[in-house]
């Protein structure tokens, strides 16, 4: 089959697929997708990607799909496209969904990209793990967007259909602005706020809103198995321990390298670029030690989960699931932060010059009276008290809204 044939069976092909994928509700990443000619979305698998490039060629009615996956089996490269393109497609949209499958796109990209200035090329990727020499290649040319799971007011956009006013925890009247976003929640949905934080922590994975939680493992495998089991980076013995440092790393959100060393029978340096995987996977979010607004030594991170259910997943499997409601909780509110480190004595974090205790609905302002800091403090809960005296008291489904 020539490259032309290819192109207008793929048209074919991944329309169908595409109108499989896609949904009624956009997330907030599609307004970014015009910013560039070149977009790259990179994030966890799950996260809808797919469902974004099936809206924009929905809207478009103009351009072209094609999966790397295929392009790859049938023998061409991107190279390959660039005078046969000019008979299909010479502006309008050009997607390649799921680009990691295919050697040197980033370089052809930028040819192709350059023979055809008229064209909007968006990529898509399952994770960062081969995204470091595109971003230095597509540095100037590309908008590299990062999917992650949803935020919760995208859930109460996509689940309920509404916008709730948003909690700004620092602005000059916090209380003022974390009741008013209590009360437009609770005019606005019709379920208790528990049920809806619940729900949130299962199916903040957009593709979990229809399929069930189980289905994440073989996500999981997925990403160890094709992410980043085909960056050549790691033997079939060392990818075969990535299971259980996984685990290792659900039943505690703190740990050693060498802890880690010890427990799964690996060198020091293996465990490290193990994890550096896992988090360029965006499986994981390793969290630093705050000393003066900086990290300290690496050995001594924490561990969150880039989603509690993630977690929540892994712990079922190991009959621990009652753990998971408190790493859980930690898992969700740095879901929501950017900038976050941890402390290790009194509250559990510094964000943004404040410090944060995260808990259950009884979690009090003990922890704050071990530290000596000039900083805002604030008590993330799962409960539906608001107070405010010396400490901010917040539920989750009220600071949440803020990002």
């Amino acid at each position: 089959m020539g490259v032309v044939e290819f192109l207008k069976e793929e048209k074919f092909l991944m329309e169908d697929a595409l109108k499989g994928s896609l949904k009624e509700h956009r997330r907030d990443a599609y307004t970014e997708m015009e910013k560039a000619n070149i977009i790259v979305l990179h994030g966890l698998r799950g996260t809808g990607k797919t469902t974004l490039i099936a809206q924009k060629y929905a809207e478009t009615g103009k351009g072209l799909a094609i999966h790397g996956e295929h392009l790859g089996l049938a023998g061409y490269t991107i190279k390959d496209l660039i005078s046969p393109l000019r008979h299909i497609l010479t502006e309008g949209y050009l997607f390649f969904d799921e680009i990691a499958k295919l050697k040197n796109w980033p370089e052809e990209i930028k040819v192709l990209s350059d023979m055809y200035p008229k064209i909007k090329i968006v990529i898509t990727g399952s994770s960062a793990v081969n995204l470091q020499n595109a971003k230095r290649i597509l540095s100037r040319r590309a908008l590299f967007i990062h999917l992650r799971p949803l935020t919760f007011n995208e859930f109460l956009r996509i689940r309920y259909g509404k916008t709730i006013a948003q909690f700004d925890p620092f602005s000059g009247d916090p209380l003022t602005s974390a009741l008013r976003t209590e009360l437009d929640f609770r005019e606005k949905i019709n379920d208790p706020p528990e049920a809806v934080l619940s729900e949130y922590k299962r199916a903040n994975l957009p593709y979990l809103l229809e399929k069930p939680v189980s289905t994440l493992l073989d996500m999981l495998d997925r990403v160890i198995y094709e992410d980043i089991g085909s960056t050549g980076s790691f033997s079939e013995d060392v990818l075969g321990k990535f299971w259980p440092l996984l685990k290792l790393l659900a039943l505690s959100e703190k740990t050693s390298y060498d802890n880690l060393s010890t427990d799964l029978g690996l060198g020091k340096g293996t465990v490290v670029k193990m994890i550096e995987y896992l988090t360029k996977a965006n499986l994981i979010i390793p969290v630093m030690p705050y000393k003066s607004g900086k990290a300290k030594v690496r050995k001594e991170s924490k561990y969150l989960f880039a989603s509690p259910v993630i977690r929540e997943t892994i712990l079922q499997l190991l009959g621990e699931k009652e753990r998971a409601v408190g790493l859980g909780r930690e898992d969700l509110f740095a879901m929501h932060v950017d900038g976050l480190f941890y402390l290790k004595t009194g509250p559990d974090y510094v964000w943004n010059n404040a410090l944060f205790e995260v808990g259950g609905p009884s979690k009090s302002s003990g922890q704050f009276a071990m530290v000596n800091a000039k900083l805002k403090h604030f008590i993330i809960h799962e409960g539906t008290e608001i107070s405010y005296a010396d400490i901010m008291k917040i539920p989750f489904y009220v600071f949440l809204t803020h990002k």
